[in-house]
């Protein structure tokens, strides 16, 4: 009975937990970004509404979609000429600034890499031993070992990001001869998928032998 009422909770858990990712997602961007925006948006109309009411809720989430709106009209009008324009001109004014200088570009690096037009980044799904001998770990080929890494390293060698569980932003970045990295068939989302559920979900077994294919 026990057994039973355990796999009925579980099943019911999987179940529920993308709906309640999506609230507390949703509830997140309301809190954080349509509580500010609305005094910018909505700024007098809320003084004549009681707090902790259905009504702030409200105005809270139409901030929100008026900011997401904001956002994809950037990016929309960035693609024409007069949107680049002003987009490089923003630039040069904070490339005159020491701090914010140096905290723009990096930010502006990492998303590069993230949004690049080459791909992903991560580019294949690998064992690896990790974290001692014996055991092993999912890891994701970003690229291969160039420069000073591949003078220490040597040349054969893959920069490998092993994610930790069940948060896969966190993790482990390692540097693999390909020789030691065992190609797996699953693709990026299945190995995700495999990583936050603790394993729970797996793919199933692939039909044909993988291989590395990043040079």
């Amino acid at each position: 009975m026990f057994r039973s009422f355990r796999n009925a909770f579980l099943a019911g858990l999987l179940t529920f937990l993308p709906l309640g990712i999506t609230i507390f997602l949703v509830k997140f961007l309301v809190d954080k970004v349509g509580a500010p925006a609305s005094q910018v948006f909505f700024h007098a109309f809320p003084q004549f509404v009681p707090s902790k009411t259905f009504m702030v809720s409200l105005i809270n989430f139409f901030a929100t979609l008026l900011v997401l709106v904001f956002i994809a009209l950037i990016g929309h009008v960035s693609r024409y000429f007069l949107g680049r324009l002003f987009i490089r001109g923003t630039e040069k004014i904070i490339d005159r600034l020491p701090f914010i200088r140096t905290l723009y570009n990096t930010s502006k690096q990492i998303v590069g890499t993230f949004s690049n037009g080459k791909g992903v980044l991560f580019q294949e799904v690998v064992l690896v031993e990790f974290p001692a001998s014996g055991s092993s770990a999912i890891g994701f080929v970003t690229s291969n070992a160039e420069g000073e890494l591949a003078g220490f390293c040597g040349k054969d060698s893959l920069c490998v990001f092993v994610p930790t569980t069940p948060n896969p932003t966190s993790g482990f970045l390692i540097f693999v001869k390909r020789s030691s990295c065992r190609p797996l068939h699953m693709s990026i989302s299945d190995a995700m998928k495999a990583i936050i559920s603790g394993g729970a979900l797996v793919p199933p077994p692939p039909t044909e032998k993988p291989s590395i294919g990043i040079k």
